[in-house]
């Protein structure tokens, strides 16, 4: 953690942030981002670590049946497959917020 091709946590090193991906999106346009999301390690877990859905699947499922169901999912994971945890915790830390940006032409 917090070192080079590693992963990098803010709250325990401010220097985290210089090491953010970072990047734009149009908002205008036929190629304007129109929904995102944005994810905690655990929560990017359904993807990442459990396979649950692939990209795509899992912005349509918080578009539609939102963050909750999403944490739901993953802690059904969690508890069906406890080895494939990163840590030795019952469970991490999982969070959603899903941002829609209005159509502009």
């Amino acid at each position: 953690m917090n070192r080079t091709h590693g992963y990098w946590v803010a709250a325990t090193d401010p220097d985290a942030a210089y090491h953010a991906v970072t990047g734009t999106l149009p908002l205008r346009g036929p190629d304007a981002v129109r929904r995102a999301v944005l994810l905690s390690d655990g929560a990017s877990s359904a993807v990442e670590q459990f396979g649950l859905f692939d990209w795509a699947g899992l912005l349509d499922l918080v578009s539609t049946q939102g963050p909750g169901a999403l944490i739901d999912q993953v802690r059904a994971a969690e508890r069906d497959h406890p080895e494939r945890l990163r840590r030795h915790k019952r469970a991490d830390d999982a969070s959603a917020v899903l941002c829609e940006f209005p159509s502009r032409s």
